[in-house]
């Protein structure tokens, strides 16, 4: 148990977490509001990744969807949609960002249409139960779209609010300590997940699950109503909106640092086609039941929770391009693990792939969010994001799709294979031609060379 000591340094810790230096750049009133924002944005993420523990992109929905359809191209849909859906938006909503003073009620506004999809879930699944296969899966499928595309659409006012409010110095730790204590929560949630499916009959089981993930994602909207963001005058020049479609040109043109950072992405989000498929593979090569996807999100959670206990630290201290440079190694252990469960009789092996996929996921998820929002001048920031993001998003869409025609066609050990070169050859650029933005001087960036030497 905690002695007066243990509560006296936890509490010294936690002063220190939400303690903001005044630092060249951050005005009085987002130091005055910091320690709430850090606050009830973290409570926001710790409820949404606890409605998300209920239905897992990466785990329970494709096993819910084996009861629709065996088609493993239409299981890559589900995590294409879902990427595709949030990354591509972004760069359509950068200019109409970047011309409000507040971010705060686009972010409030989108994220109600963004939750409604979860409202309709749990009694879709009774309704699709009841259609002609073929039917179900469209429907299903549409709602896939809408959920993905609804957060696509907040994604760039979140993040730019997120930029604002929290300082550079304090990301990692916000990320780590926010996303930490959500999978923290997670892990409970997945257990329950996991009692919900084994205790009762489909389609109930997969009712009660969603209709757990809206009321976790419900939760985090309150919390989100509680940010405090002051206005900011927008500066004019170079925000016409007839001029956006040129800047694009000029950024991609001009930053080679940043292009070569979105060709490395490309290569790594290919590289990540297994994950929808790994849990699917495991229930069929095992004839384990759907309850197992329960356990294997429990594991997800918690390894993520390891993480980022790690991540957001190291970020802060040594930049975020470390941080993805070591998710993609660990990443690419578990595809070589996940390839070695086709030849070999090892059902624990699957276990470690899991923990390997929720460490690296952890640090991927921290370090894309984090390292994106630090590329380009902060007038610039959220083009830059939506850049990131919309520029990228394809390979997010054919990925999965490309996963399950691998899978169709030779197996899953080509598909596991063909995933571990992908992740490797990003994994390489990442090293070898990408700089850390935080480390270099504004001004150097547009001419750096890729390869080249940091100042």
């Amino acid at each position: 148990m905690f002695n007066l000591s243990s509560w006296k340094w936890a509490l010294s810790a936690w002063r220190n977490l939400l303690h903001l230096p005044r630092e060249a750049g951050v005005d009085d009133e987002i130091a005055r509001n910091f320690p709430r924002n850090f606050v009830v944005n973290s409570l926001d993420s710790v409820s949404w990744i606890l409605g998300d523990s209920f239905i897992s992109i990466t785990t329970i929905l494709p096993v819910y969807a084996r009861h629709l359809t065996s088609s493993t191209l239409v299981i890559g849909l589900i995590p294409a949609l879902a990427d595709l859906g949030w990354f591509l938006p972004q760069m359509f909503m950068a200019p109409l960002v970047e011309r409000r003073p507040r971010k705060y009620p686009l972010v409030i506004g989108l994220g109600a249409l963004e939750r409604l999809p979860y409202l309709v879930l749990p009694f879709a699944v009774f309704w699709l139960n009841g259609l002609p296969r073929a039917s179900a899966v469209g429907f299903f499928i549409l709602l896939m779209a809408w959920k993905s595309t609804s957060s696509g659409i907040v994604a760039i006012p979140w993040q730019e609010m997120i930029a604002k409010i929290i300082p550079v110095s304090h990301r990692g730790r916000f990320f780590g300590v926010s996303q930490l204590s959500g999978q923290v929560i997670g892990v409970a949630g997945a257990a329950l997940a996991g009692l919900l499916l084994a205790h009762f009959a489909y389609p109930l089981n997969f009712a009660l699950c969603f209709g757990a993930s809206a009321f976790g994602v419900w939760l985090s909207y309150f919390f989100l109503s509680q940010v405090r963001e002051p206005a900011r005058q927008v500066p004019p020049e170079g925000h016409a909106r007839g001029q956006y479609g040129k800047r694009l040109l000029k950024i991609l043109r001009s930053d080679a640092n940043f292009r070569t950072y979105l060709v490395s992405r490309w290569f790594s989000y290919l590289g990540g086609m297994a994950t929808g498929f790994i849990a699917l593979y495991a229930v069929i090569k095992y004839s384990l039941p759907d309850s197992t996807a329960g356990v294997f999100t429990g594991i997800l959670f918690a390894a993520g929770a390891v993480g980022y206990l790690v991540w957001g630290p190291l970020g802060d201290r040594l930049g975020h391009k470390h941080v993805m440079e070591l998710s993609a190694l660990l990443w690419a252990a578990a595809l070589g693990t996940a390839l070695a469960t086709a030849f070999f009789p090892m059902p624990w092996g699957l276990y470690l792939v899991f923990v390997l996929l929720g460490v690296s996921s952890a640090g991927n998820l921290l370090s894309d969010l984090s390292m994106a929002m630090e590329f380009g001048p902060e007038g610039e920031r959220p083009t830059y994001i939506g850049l990131a993001r919309s520029l990228t998003g394809p390979a997010l869409f054919i990925a999965p799709l490309l996963a399950g025609w691998v899978i169709q066609s030779y197996g899953y050990a080509v598909m596991f294979s063909v995933s571990l070169l992908f992740c490797l050859t990003g994994l390489w650029m990442l090293r070898q031609a990408v700089q850390d933005p935080r480390f270099l001087e504004r001004g150097a960036i547009s001419s750096l060379k890729p390869g080249g030497k940091s100042p």
